[in-house]
């Protein structure tokens, strides 16, 4: 018998993902497409917001993902700041 694939809709900001998965990773564009078996132009398509990857890449990115302990963010979602760490003020003054 044949696999019943469902496609489900991912409410993912994969921009962001990417580029989280490969500054935890350490990785660069090049490195990360030879992992996936893509090419360096399809994870900079990704990373840009050119293009969003199809359900099996976006599942493997999330694996990625949970693996390295990035949390995916909602499109739209802001960035939040570690703690302790100010934006435009100085320590110490």
């Amino acid at each position: 018998m044949g696999r019943l694939v469902v496609a489900m809709k991912v409410d993912v900001d994969f921009p962001s993902l990417v580029r989280d998965i490969r500054r935890v990773r350490g990785l660069t564009q090049e490195q990360l497409a030879r992992e996936m078996n893509v090419t360096f132009a399809t994870i900079n398509g990704w990373e840009n917001g050119k293009h969003r990857p199809i359900q099996a890449f976006a599942s493997s990115l999330l694996a990625m993902a949970a693996t390295a302990g990035v949390a995916p963010r909602r499109p739209g979602a802001v960035k939040r700041e570690s703690p302790g760490r100010k934006r435009g003020r100085r320590m110490g003054r």
